[in-house]
């Protein structure tokens, strides 16, 4: 104990104006730690309400085609605008839907409560090559149709789908035109997208995906895997100084005893 006084013998003689300053810096570093922390935490699972929700899967019988579920949560949604958005993923992906289907669709056992949904197969959707999933078409699919319907959240899942090396998990940022993140289901086996659509230009989405993620992007202040290292200095200077209060304070507690 008494080489570990020697050691921080020193700081005993830090002046109060310096202390003050050590407690400041130690404040202010808390502060911006809490402030990146709530930055970080930025979940859509829980911020973004999807306006649709979208799944897609494989033909288990091995073919080419995908097969496209959807699903509006609002009941008075036009069914001819999820027609209409259906057949722009088509167009998008260049392959006309088969089998499209538009109906309404009850929610709850005494009918009540309904939504708009649609059911069709389009080839695909899920690149058997690359494994991509061609986020950028199915999110232009939706984007860019007027009020009071217009598509801002799109809750999209592909089943029976496990991720690779090259499954994007997190892009965007607020300001720019789309921002979404994933969750990945062990349980269900599936690949669970929230995503947030910020503009009315459906050209200005574009999600890179494959090797094109290997590219420099503006990823999001939420984006879970980047450190901020000026950040990390602010918290050691406060660990510093509120290692430096500590010992002062014991330092003091001792000398009143022993007086």
């Amino acid at each position: 104990m008494s080489t570990f006084l020697e050691i921080f013998r020193p700081l005993h003689r830090v002046d109060s104006r310096a202390m003050r300053f050590l407690s400041i810096m130690a404040l202010t570093a808390l502060l911006v730690a809490g402030m990146e922390a709530r930055a970080q935490g930025v979940d859509l699972f829980k911020t973004v309400r999807p306006q649709v929700i979208l799944s897609v899967k494989r033909d288990p019988n091995g073919s080419q085609a995908d097969l496209i579920e959807a699903q509006t949560i609002d009941g008075n949604y036009p069914p001819e605008q999820l027609k209409a958005q259906i057949l722009e993923l088509g167009r998008q992906l260049n392959c006309d839907p088969r089998g499209l289907t538009v109906f309404r669709h009850s929610v709850s056992e005494d009918g009540s409560m309904t939504s708009i949904k649609a059911t069709c197969a389009i080839d695909n959707v899920i690149d058997r090559r690359t494994g991509s999933f061609h986020l950028t078409e199915i999110v232009r699919a939706f984007t860019g149709f007027p009020e009071p319907h217009r598509v801002s959240g799109l809750s999209l899942s592909f089943l029976n789908e496990a991720p690779r090396k090259n499954t994007i998990l997190t892009f965007g940022q607020e300001s720019g035109p789309v921002m979404l993140q994933a969750d990945l289901n062990p349980t269900f086996k599936s690949i669970d997208y929230r995503i947030k659509i910020n503009t009315d230009k459906p050209d200005e989405i574009s999600i890179p995906e494959g090797p094109e993620q290997n590219k420099p992007i503006n990823t999001s202040s939420d984006d879970r895997n980047s450190v901020d290292w000026s950040l990390w200095g602010l918290i050691g200077v406060a660990a510093i100084a509120v290692g430096a209060l500590v010992y002062s304070l014991l330092i003091r507690t001792t000398s009143s005893k022993r007086s």
